[in-house]
């Protein structure tokens, strides 16, 4: 189909091994559409291999984690017995989204939570993150208080309309209507999307905050002690143990690195480049269909581009483009975008894109080259008394939205299994079945979050009509390109193919809602919805977006999407 080349792509081996772990996980998961369907932690594990082992004493640490005072670890000896008086403790390596939920997670079990975050401050720094049913459900399912302050500060996009628009001719294609009906199948507060700071902010509140949470705490490596327990040596000097170690470090992360003996980035890290950079902005605009659509995806030649309603009157955008790695833009990105989407071979394109890159100003749009890696079907996520959630180990392209969102399945899963350890000596085992449980969904996210975005891009492109649906290419209709001609055949496929798609994501649902609860927080977060952006644009015609930014407490937009950007 005249597809680009990605000379860092999945290699063959991956990609077969994905295909059949694609299948037998769709086989699985059949049993999920039946309405009562609610992944209970014994459906998906035996208590005998949470059990394994003997009981034998064993070396443990007693830290003193106060902020204030430097690491100094006292060694006592101590059953092997899990118990109220004597907990699990637990080190989160990275105080990012996926992390903080596991520690609110694991909280909730009555294990001691220390998470390590390098940086010295948590600053209000980037765009709204994309929250699918499934995250919510799971949400739901580890602290229903934690929820319902997450709903104060809530959008939802998956009420409205939602789907790809021909970037050209500013038509819908098709429209993402599973987004809707699955959630309301299986009875699951509706995708939305929060600001980044906003969720940050709520999750260090819910964990603690620095009585959790140390700062400046960037992880230099890590050692397996003969008693079974891990030390972690920070960079600084600093050094202390726990029953387990979680690296939640993100895609360039330092515990993969170790485990796997790998570099943590670069190309001999495993990770690959997706073939995709990404530009990103955040305006303030007040287009006609504000409160009526959710996000739009408008599809062209070898690009594409979206926008998302993200709340207080904004639009979050994105500009997918297949080029190399390394590739920037002039000194402007606007004014590069600008003639990117107006001076290419298929025409200029919808003047929707336009006036969003026009009201976005210069300094708000940041690019990033997009990397992700294939399911590690060979590599377990676990050794000993180490493992690892989220983008560290499972990073993925961001056209599922489902980043985050798997992270966050993670983060209950691997709770749930410690919280039902009784002994130490089984954690090994443990971790072990926790990485062989998640390896499947995970890897059917990561393959579809592929295929969608090498699908969009190098197959899809201005859809071919006939002459009487649009004359511009003259008397026999057009675009006449192959791709052209199979995005026009491949349209009434499409509506099948997002109900088979939204429905195995939401097969996770640890918790649902009555219908009433749903209708109640549908009322309650779009009516604070609309009165929220009201007060932003009558704002924005007195001051600046930057002033705006300001009051806000804003620090940047950045790409938020919860998916391994990091440059």
């Amino acid at each position: 189909l005249g597809g680009t080349a990605h000379s860092m792509a999945w290699p063959p081996s991956s990609r077969l091994c994905l295909a059949l772990v694609v299948c037998l996980a769709l086989v699985h998961s059949g049993h999920g559409f039946l309405p009562s369907f609610s992944p209970s932690l014994s459906a998906l594990s035996s208590k005998a291999a949470l059990r394994v082992g003997i009981q034998r004493p064993v070396l443990a640490s007693k830290q003193g984690l106060s902020l204030g005072r430097s690491l100094v670890t006292t060694l006592q000896m101590r059953s092997d017995a899990v118990t109220a008086e004597d907990p699990l403790k637990v080190i989160v390596a990275g105080g990012g989204v996926g992390g903080l939920f596991l520690a609110k997670a694991l909280q909730k079990q009555g294990i001691k939570v220390t998470i390590l975050e390098k940086t010295g401050k948590f600053a209000r720094f980037g765009g709204p993150i994309q929250l699918a049913s499934n995250a919510l459900s799971t949400i739901k399912a580890i602290d229903e208080d934690m929820f319902a302050k997450l709903m104060k500060k809530f959008t939802f996009t998956g009420t409205r309309t939602n789907g790809i628009k021909d970037g050209i001719r500013t038509q819908w294609y098709t429209k993402f209507d599973a987004i809707t009906k699955m959630a309301e199948y299986f009875k699951l507060p509706y995708t939305g999307v929060i600001d980044r700071p906003d969720l940050q902010e709520l999750l260090l509140d819910e964990v603690g905050g620095d009585d959790t949470v140390l700062r400046d705490a960037a992880v230099k490596n890590w050692e397996e002690l003969e008693d079974g327990t891990v030390k972690v040596n920070l960079e600084d000097g600093r050094s202390m143990e726990a029953d387990v170690l979680v690296g939640a470090d993100g895609i360039w992360s330092t515990i993969r690195s170790q485990m796997w003996n790998e570099d943590a980035k670069g190309p001999d890290s495993g990770t690959t480049y997706s073939g995709y950079t990404c530009f990103a902005g955040d305006t303030i605009q007040r287009p006609d269909y504000y409160f009526d659509v959710g996000y739009q995806v408008y599809i062209g030649p070898g690009k594409y581009f979206v926008t998302s309603d993200v709340g207080r009157g904004r639009t979050q955008w994105y500009a997918f483009l297949a080029l190399p790695p390394g590739t920037k833009s002039r000194a402007s990105n606007r004014e590069y975008l600008n003639d990117l989407f107006s001076k290419g071979k298929e025409g200029r394109w919808s003047e929707e894109v336009f006036k969003v890159l026009d009201a976005t100003p210069e300094d708000a749009i940041e690019q990033r080259d997009l990397y992700d890696r294939p399911p590690s079907l060979l590599k377990s996520w676990s050794k000993g008394a180490v493992t690892m959630i989220g983008d560290a180990v499972h990073p993925m392209m961001p056209n599922l939205g489902q980043g985050g969102c798997q992270a966050i399945e993670d983060a209950y899963i691997l709770s749930q299994r410690l919280g039902q350890l009784k002994t130490r000596s089984s954690i090994p085992s443990t971790l072990q079945f926790f990485y062989l449980s998640r390896l499947p969904r995970t890897a059917v996210c990561q393959g579809l979050s592929r295929i969608a975005s090498d699908l969009i891009v190098s197959a899809f492109d201005t859809p071919f009509q006939p002459p009487w649906v649009d004359d511009r290419y003259g008397p026999l209709g057009g675009p006449w390109g192959i791709n052209n001609i199979f995005t026009n055949l491949f349209r009434p496929f499409m509506g099948a193919i997002f109900y088979g798609q939204f429905g195995y994501l939401y097969t996770f649902h640890p918790e649902q809602c009555s219908d009433a609860e749903i209708a109640r927080l549908v009322e309650e977060v779009m009516t604070r919805h609309k009165v929220d952006a009201e007060a932003t644009w009558a704002k924005a015609g007195m001051m600046s977006q930057a002033e705006l930014d300001a009051s806000e407490g804003r620090e940047g937009s950045g790409l938020s999407f919860g998916v391994g950007t990091n440059s």
